[in-house]
C-alpha cells in the first residue's frame, strides 16, 4: 500500500493535534522498546539547541503516529557524528498495517532537507527479532549495516539510508 503522510513538527501542531499525539494508542511492547509518547513529547519540548524534532505523522489531517529525530549531542552514540537518528516511532494501533510507518520513513528525508539541510544520513536501531519492522524499514530505503549488538532489552541491528532520495541503498543481505 502506498500511503501519503505529512510530517508536522510538534511546535506547529494545534492543541487538538497535540492532544491526539498524547492519546496515541500504542502497545505495551512499543512502550517497553520506545518509551511512552509523553516522554517523547517531553524530550522534544526540552530541546534548547535544535537537536531534537518531534514529528506527528499526519494522514488526511489526522494524527496517525509520532516519531523523534535526534542529532548532535542528543543522538545516541550508535548514530555517529553528523547522523540523524530516528527514535521512538509509533503508529496508533488503529492505523497499523496501512503502510503509514513506511510512508513516514520515506517522508523523513524531505523534512530533513527542508529543516536540517546539513543532514547527510539517517540511522535507526531495530530489535533483531522484529522482522516486520526490518522489512518496513527496508521498503523505506534503509539498508542493514550488518552490525548486531546487545541492546537494553535484546539484540538490535542498525539500519541506515542517505538523506537524498536518489541515493537510497539497495538492501544487502548480512
Amino acid at each position: 500500500m502506498n500511503s501519503i503522510v505529512l510530517l508536522k513538527h510538534w511546535q506547529s501542531l494545534s492543541p487538538i493535534e497535540q492532544a491526539a499525539v498524547l492519546n496515541l494508542n500504542v502497545t505495551v511492547q512499543q512502550i517497553e522498546f520506545a518509551g511512552t509518547v509523553e516522554r517523547s513529547v517531553q524530550t522534544c519540548q526540552e530541546d534548547q539547541v535544535n537537536e531534537v524534532a518531534g514529528l506527528a505523522i499526519m494522514q488526511e489531517n489526522s494524527v496517525a503516529g509520532f516519531l523523534l529525530l535526534r542529532r548532535g549531542s542528543s543522538a545516541p552514540l550508535w548514530a555517529g557524528s553528523g547522523v540523524v537518528a530516528i527514535s521512538a516511532m509509533r503508529i496508533d494501533l488503529s492505523q497499523q498495517g496501512k503502510g503509514l510507518g513506511s510512508a513516514a520513513l520515506r517522508a523523513v528525508p524531505d523534512w530533513l532537507v527542508a529543516h536540517w539541510p546539513e543532514s547527510k544520513e539517517i540511522r535507526l536501531s531495530v530489535d533483531e527479532d522484529n522482522q516486520l519492522a526490518r522489512n518496513a524499514y527496508a521498503r523505506a530505503g534503509f539498508a542493514d549495516l550488518c552490525i548486531r549488538e546487545e541492546g537494553r532489552i535484546g539484540w538490535v541491528r542498525y539500519m541506515s539510508r542517505p538523506v537524498e532520495r536518489a541515493n537510497a541503498r539497495e538492501p544487502v543481505p548480512c
